[in-house]
């Protein structure tokens, strides 16, 4: 599996078989456009590891269950996430920003974000969710349709806005798009060059997203104690120390007040787009969630902890996260010389691990393509095989904060449209595509059309 070498033996070891590529574009066109599918073709023709070209960079690729089970008890040893997000953060201001740093510190932050990620941390907004869903929903007029990833990209940032940060995000939301998603097509899918970071319509919206993030903090640091709120993340934040035991600076705590905006845009949206469609296409899906939604939903939310007990409801959650991954490979450099499969990877090497693909291998997930909700439903439960089989928020020490925030959100949102319209695909026959814009996601011409407004 993984063998740590010196440099006098590093030389006896192959280096990983590369995938030829279109001169200039290398892999960059499949990379972009059909990323599962290709990995895949890589993964049954090359293995476990294999170069690629793609964007003008050079990637390792580790790939299949051998590369989840290292990247999970990985313990920042071998890998790094700094090179890759080093860069993201100081964009930011911070040197402290929690996807940007590993090890002993990286572990202190997490424990101090813990709460404000969190479900229980999520429940006493969930009616909130609720009514910000019911608002939207009720813009849509009958007959027309809607742009799914854009409608669920201002609904998350809405949510998270109003929610968790105490303060609307509306009058922010394209600036808060336009910056993230340029951070990501540089530093992270390399899609544009660096120098786009000087252009004005960059600079206006990190101008104008980092004007919003201390108009949060101020807001915060002004409450009257006697009136305050439950704390929530930004609390959290101003009252916490880094690892050196020093306040935090105000780069770190405005990259945070960012963070989950970050962390749900595209991710969570994207994941509610292709919920969206999975359901509709299902028609026997969508009328048992339907049925679920009108029982549970009928006196507000549940309880966070009782939203499992929608069975068909939670296992499209968790279908969707395995069937229509939006965070499929992790992006890291190499800390240092090691041995993968029988092949080197030398230190400051860039490394993609697809831990994503293990969910459309049959061993583990039959006819892994089909959409099946009954795969998470007793006896079979096929999301609880092992380790690194079911991955879609990665592995080891920086798996996503908010994972099981997440689904509760995805369960409350997507239940929520569903109790308050009607809806259907464009076109019956319609069959979603995947765009990796900046992660992957529902092709943005992807749209549903409004049949019916429901009484609520």
């Amino acid at each position: 599996m993984t063998t740590l070498v010196t440099p006098e033996n590093l030389s006896s070891y192959p280096p990983p078989p590369q995938v030829p590529g279109l001169p200039l574009l290398g892999s960059t066109i499949q990379f972009l456009n059909r990323p599962i599918e290709f990995f895949l073709e890589c993964y049954e023709k090359y293995g476990p590891v294999f170069g690629i070209s793609a964007a003008s960079q050079h990637y390792v690729v580790l790939a299949g269950l051998e590369a989840n089970q290292f990247l999970a008890q990985e313990r920042d040893e071998y890998l790094t996430s700094r090179k890759v997000f080093g860069e993201f953060a100081a964009q930011m201001g911070s040197e402290n920003f929690l996807i940007a740093i590993d090890g002993p510190q990286h572990a202190y932050m997490r424990k101090v974000m813990q709460r404000g990620y969190s479900k229980s941390g999520l429940g006493p907004h969930l009616n909130q969710f609720l009514r910000l869903t019911h608002e939207r929903a009720r813009h849509w007029k009958v007959g027309e349709t809607i742009y799914v990833r854009d409608q669920m990209q201002r609904l998350v940032t809405e949510q998270l806005g109003t929610a968790l940060a105490r303060h609307s995000s509306k009058e922010h939301f394209e600036a808060i798009r336009t910056f993230l998603g340029t951070l990501l097509d540089v530093f992270i899918i390399k899609r544009y060059p660096r120098a786009i970071l000087a252009l004005p319509f960059y600079q206006q919206a990190r101008r104008k997203v980092m004007e919003f993030a201390r108009l949060v903090l101020e807001e915060h640091r002004q409450v009257n104690p006697e009136d305050a709120p439950p704390p929530d993340l930004v609390d959290d934040l101003l009252t916490a120390v880094d690892w050196n035991g020093n306040p935090l600076k105000e780069g770190d705590l405005l990259a945070a007040t960012v963070g989950p905006f970050f962390a749900g845009m595209d991710t969570v949206a994207n994941t509610m787009g292709f919920m969206l469609y999975a359901i509709l296409k299902h028609r026997d899906v969508h009328e048992k969630i339907r049925m679920e939604v009108e029982e549970h939903f009928a006196n507000g939310i549940p309880e966070w902890r009782d939203l499992p007990k929608m069975e068909t409801l939670y296992a499209a959650t968790i279908e969707t996260l395995r069937r229509y991954p939006v965070a499929p490979f992790t992006p890291r450099s190499a800390r240092k010389d090691f041995v993968f499969a029988g092949h080197r990877i030398e230190a400051g090497q860039d490394i993609l691990v697809i831990n994503g693909l293990t969910h459309f291998l049959p061993e583990f997930f039959p006819d892994p393509w089909t959409f099946d909700v009954n795969r998470y439903i007793k006896p079979r439960q096929e999301h609880k095989q092992g380790q690194g089989v079911f991955a879609p928020y990665t592995l080891g020490p920086h798996t996503c904060l908010g994972a099981g925030a997440a689904e509760v959100q995805l369960m409350v949102t997507v239940g929520a449209i569903l109790q308050a319209v009607d809806l259907e695909l464009e076109r019956p026959d319609y069959e979603i595509v995947t765009r990796v814009m900046p992660i992957p996601g529902p092709d943005p011409n992807f749209k549903i059309r409004v049949t019916g407004q429901r009484k609520l």
